[in-house]
């Protein structure tokens, strides 16, 4: 059972060598091409140029044909001096400058799609940056559970060793096994985790389980200063997007203004007598009369000055809620940096040394293997912590990378 959960981890931790190592930037390049929502997004923008045209046209004229002035008394072959066939063209026109507005709305559609798209790209790599880190810790942690799974091992080997000569005791064997036990769930723990940040991270790159990570992290530059970071929120994508769809809001609230304006249509038309009488020709036009504006074209202007209302508050919502993210990802960094210096430069050092005290102290008789055991624990421990702070500041800085931007509208 126990050959066969440390063939599970090893398989986990070398199965990927057989695929292409690739880095957090690969990584990223990769999910950036291979993203269906930005392709998505794009598509939107360009059928929205495309209706944009359409939105500035004139309305599709209609063509007639009919006939008038039939007598009901034997119809429907008699006829009379105004009895007519004919044909008429007739062509609505929009009141004011709807057709305008309408192209400026549908190319704002266009803008608000493509700042989408632009905050969608800076969340991606938010999201795959931290996918990426996830799946390094848990190959790293993996590795490491290879390593206790020997250590376990010659442990038992030394207290059985120990035991028949008689300079151990069993419950040095005994603590022995349990030192195995616990790695041995330790390892199942780890392969799972492993497994669900492959799954995490093939949900922006199919296939990324079968590539190799690194061993070490990315070296990350130190992050502007908070104030900095601050002053950039306002053209920060997701807001730009916001300031997009304040756009097409207020783009519908000059619709509704233009709405009482009323639309017209001409139309002409040639009608033929038939007995040698004179053929008649038509032109009429027609407007609408917007005699009911309190309960409808005011109603639907007060219901787009909400909606963009609705909007302005969303922005500054969304506003607050950036500078929330921002606050609590500088902190993350700043904190994960400072505990990883202590157990780098502390922790680390004082567990190694104890561990080779302890073994000394042991070899001379003077200590019980159980503390022995400890201390190894104690050292595991040490090096899983210092591998995840390493992941927690690297995942706060990909976070504040979600905050660096140029403000442009690519």
């Amino acid at each position: 059972m126990r050959v066969s959960l440390v063939l599970l981890v090893a398989l986990a931790v070398i199965s990927p060598v057989f695929g292409q190592t690739f880095s957090l930037d690969e990584a990223r390049r990769r999910a950036l091409d291979s993203q269906p929502a930005l392709r998505a997004l794009e598509l939107n923008a360009r059928a929205a140029d495309e209706t944009s045209v359409a939105d500035g046209a004139l309305p599709d004229p209609r063509l007639k044909f009919g006939a008038l002035n039939f007598p009901a008394r034997n119809f429907p072959g008699a006829r009379d001096d105004m009895t007519q066939v004919g044909v008429s063209w007739e062509q609505m026109i929009p009141g004011g400058d709807k057709r305008r507005l309408r192209t400026e709305r549908t190319l704002a559609e266009a803008g608000q799609a493509r700042a989408e798209a632009l905050a969608t790209r800076q969340a991606i790599l938010r999201d795959v940056g931290v996918a990426w880190i996830d799946a390094w810790l848990a190959a790293a942690n993996a590795r490491l559970v290879g390593e206790i799974a020997t250590e376990s091992e010659r442990a038992i080997e030394l207290a059985r060793i120990a035991l028949s000569s008689g300079k151990g005791s069993l419950p040095d064997v005994l603590a022995a096994r349990q030192l195995q036990n616990q790695s041995t769930d330790r390892r199942l723990e780890i392969v799972a985790q492993l497994e669900r940040a492959r799954a995490s991270l093939a949900r922006w790159i199919p296939g990324a389980g079968s590539h190799e990570l690194p061993e070490t992290l990315p070296e990350f530059r130190a992050p502007a200063s908070i104030a900095v970071a601050r002053e950039a929120l306002e053209s920060h994508p997701l807001q730009r997007s916001f300031a997009r769809m304040q756009g097409v809001a207020d783009a519908d609230t000059a619709l509704a203004r233009e709405a009482s304006t009323p639309d017209r249509s001409v139309e002409v038309g040639y009608f033929a007598r038939s007995g040698g009488r004179s053929d008649m020709l038509m032109f009429q036009m027609s407007f609408e009369l917007p005699f009911f504006a309190e309960k409808k074209q005011d109603r639907q202007l007060e219901a787009k000055l909400r909606l963009a209302e609705r909007v302005r508050e969303q922005r500054a919502d969304q506003l607050r809620q950036l500078r929330a993210e921002l606050e609590a990802a500088y902190a993350e960094w700043r904190i994960a940096g400072e505990r990883l210096r202590n157990v780098s430069e502390a922790i680390l050092p004082d567990s190694r040394a104890r561990l080779d005290a302890l073994v000394g102290a042991h070899g001379a008789g003077a200590v019980p293997l159980a503390q022995v055991f400890d201390a190894r624990r104690q050292l595991i421990d040490a090096r899983m912590q210092e591998l995840a702070l390493r992941a927690t500041q690297a995942k706060a800085r990909v976070a504040l990378q979600y905050f660096e931007h140029d403000g442009g509208d690519r």
